[in-house]
């Protein structure tokens, strides 16, 4: 008589699921711990999900419901609830993916992700982009304190500059390396590795950011510099972390008063260049995005009251 096998629990599943997404879907790193912290939140909220079995129609409502509810540990206060629109549609959506591929397989009841309450779409009536007045509030913090190291103000200014003039993402900022820099194409290489569109793309060179590279580039030189990144540690020849960057924005929104993320600066980027008439197309473009409903997104900062001085010169 064979032994019976061990019904496989969720975590199990799961484990599977992140598998297949990282070897055959291929996604990004980020997006791969952004679904393993989505799960591990769920699995801490509602441990009576062990098996998939134990899903049914009322899970997720559940889930958002004692998500909302909780008491949390913020620094040192302990904050119950709490959690904007904007974040239950993300937990939503990468939720819903790995129960429609339970499905796929026969874990669950075919249909069930369907008939699950859908959370409302979050309205957003925040102000993303950075206005000019922060724009000169962090430019000002960039060179006040960085007068006794040249290349921290160079270095420091590029990564400003990186998301201001060139829209570029968080990751695509710190994976950029020297060979993807052409002075004479006037173009930086955005490889799909590191590409949120898993896209190559290629972002025209502004004049500033040029000028700003180049002489970053001398100053390399000059300290004998030779990491292949652009974007490199001060205290090492080595590439910018992703925490150094964390705490590049948390020491610029203290020294500034601006509090921002590095995310502001593609909005700002989007919104600049549909304030100068650039279409939206050539903006879904420069931003790598694969659809035009994403790009408007981005353009949600642009208030009526920008259409002023356009209106004002209406004649009929």
């Amino acid at each position: 008589m064979t032994a019976r096998q061990p019904i496989p629990t969720l975590q199990n599943i799961f484990d599977t699921y992140i598998s297949e997404c990282i070897h055959t879907k291929k996604l990004r790193a980020a997006t791969i711990k952004s679904y393993q912290e989505v799960f591990a939140t769920l699995q801490k909220i509602v441990p009576e999900l062990r098996f998939p079995r134990d899903i049914q129609l009322h899970s997720l409502p559940l889930f958002f419901k004692r998500l909302q509810t909780r008491e949390r540990l913020v620094g040192k206060t302990m904050v119950r609830g709490g959690i904007k629109p904007s974040t239950i549609k993300t937990y939503y959506s990468k939720l819903i993916a790995f129960f429609r591929w339970l499905e796929k397989y026969n874990y669950l009841e075919e249909g069930l992700s369907c008939k699950m309450i859908k959370p409302p779409n979050p309205v957003y009536d925040d102000e993303k982009a950075l206005s000019d007045q922060d724009v000169s509030k962090l430019l000002g913090a960039i060179s006040l304190y960085n007068t006794d190291n040249l290349l921290g103000y160079q270095r420091d200014l590029l990564i400003f500059s990186l998301g201001i003039y060139s829209g570029l993402r968080r990751q695509e900022i710190l994976s950029l390396k020297i060979q993807d820099v052409n002075f004479e194409k006037r173009t930086l290489f955005i490889a799909k590795e590191t590409s949120k569109s898993k896209k190559n793309r290629y972002v025209p060179l502004h004049p500033i950011l040029s000028h700003q590279i180049k002489e970053h580039f001398k100053e390399r030189k000059f300290k004998k510099r030779t990491c292949e990144y652009l974007i490199t540690s001060i205290k090492k020849d080595a590439p910018l972390t992703i925490y150094g960057l964390k705490h590049w924005v948390a020491r610029y929104s203290k020294l500034s008063g601006v509090s921002f993320h590095i995310h502001q600066t593609r909005h700002t980027f989007a919104c600049s260049l549909a304030k100068v008439n650039a279409d939206v197309t050539t903006i879904m473009k420069a931003l790598g995005h694969s659809s035009l409903q994403m790009t408007q997104r981005y353009l949600r900062s642009i208030s009526s009251e920008h259409s002023r001085s356009y209106i004002e010169k209406l004649s009929y």
